[in-house]
């Protein structure tokens, strides 16, 4: 397993760890990958290109759908929870005080697309 702070198919936004499980996201295929999150971390509104399925191992989620983050349209995820990301489909999420570990899989190559260009994180 190879663990990165970004790659393809993630958000980009630093602290959060991404590891490659299986394949290779950036190739066609299929993958799975690992995020660790840590708390009090917040990702913009984006989409991807290929439809993705997920599994939140640890942790609470606050994962919400449409182009803008609102934290009244998240849903709390908790540990155990199954969830969706359709191709093209907005989404967003967060963590609290708490940190997260997603397994999400998908058939590649994968992006993400932050849907204001405002939105892009900063990368070092």
């Amino acid at each position: 397993m190879q663990a990165h702070e970004a790659g393809s198919g993630t958000s980009g936004v630093p602290g959060i760890r991404t590891t490659v499980v299986a394949g290779e996201p950036s190739l066609p295929g299929p993958y799975t990958i690992r995020l660790a999150i840590p708390p009090h971390t917040r990702i913009l509104a984006h989409t991807h290109r290929d439809n993705r399925s997920a599994v939140v191992v640890a942790g609470v989620w606050y994962l919400g759908y449409g182009p803008v983050a609102e934290a009244d349209a998240e849903k709390a995820l908790p540990a155990g929870s199954f969830y969706t990301e359709p191709a093209g489909a907005a989404h967003f999420a967060e963590t609290k005080a708490e940190s997260v570990t997603v397994f999400i899989t998908g058939n590649g190559p994968t992006d993400t697309r932050y849907i204001q260009d405002a939105a892009e994180p900063v990368r070092p």
